[in-house]
C-alpha cells in the first residue's frame, strides 16, 4: 500500500499566490507611472450661503497645456483634497480654472432619491448656481505652487 502526504500539496497551494504576486507592488516602475508629471497637494473648502456644501464635485482644468485635469468630492464639512493620479495626489504646477457641481435625482417633493422610480417620478436637481459648473463662467481660479501644500480658500458660492 502506497501513502503519501497532502503537505507538499498544502505548501504548493499556499505559495502559488505568493509567486504570482511577487514584483507587483512596483508601482513607479511602469512607464505610465514613471512619465506622470509632478503634482502638489491641493486642498480646501466648498460653501453655499455660508453653509458647507457636501457631495459636490470640483473639477480643476489647467490653463498650461502640459498641465492635467484634477477633481475631489466634498465630504460632510464640504471640505476637500484634490486627486489627478492617485486619491489625494494634488495638481500639477500652475493655474487651473475651477468649476463646482451639485446633481442629484430628487422626487416630487424635492428628497434626494438614490434610486429612479417610475418614470418621471424624479428629476434631476442642481443643487449649485449654474453658472458655477462652467469653467468659463465661475470665475474661480487657482494657482498651484511647488513649495509646500496649497490649502485653499474656501470657494464661497451664493445663490
Amino acid at each position: 500500500m502506497m501513502l503519501f502526504s497532502l503537505r507538499p500539496l498544502g505548501f504548493l497551494l499556499c505559495a502559488a499566490p505568493l509567486v504570482l504576486f511577487v514584483g507587483c507592488g512596483g508601482r513607479k516602475s511602469d512607464r505610465w507611472t514613471r512619465d506622470r508629471p509632478p503634482v502638489y497637494p491641493v486642498s480646501g473648502q466648498v460653501l453655499l450661503d455660508g453653509e458647507p456644501l457636501p457631495q459636490a464635485t470640483v473639477l480643476f482644468q489647467p490653463i498650461a497645456p502640459e498641465g492635467k485635469p484634477g477633481s475631489a468630492v466634498t465630504d460632510d464639512q464640504g471640505r476637500f483634497e484634490v486627486q489627478t493620479f492617485d486619491p489625494g495626489d494634488g495638481l500639477t504646477e500652475g493655474t487651473h480654472r475651477v468649476a463646482i457641481k451639485k446633481i442629484a435625482m430628487v422626487d416630487k417633493a424635492g428628497n434626494i432619491v438614490a434610486e429612479v422610480g417610475e418614470p418621471g417620478s424624479v428629476t434631476e436637481k442642481n443643487f449649485v448656481p449654474k453658472q458655477f459648473s462652467d469653467f468659463e463662467k465661475s470665475g474661480l481660479e487657482i494657482t498651484v505652487s511647488t513649495d509646500g501644500e496649497n490649502q485653499l480658500e474656501a470657494f464661497q458660492l451664493t445663490e
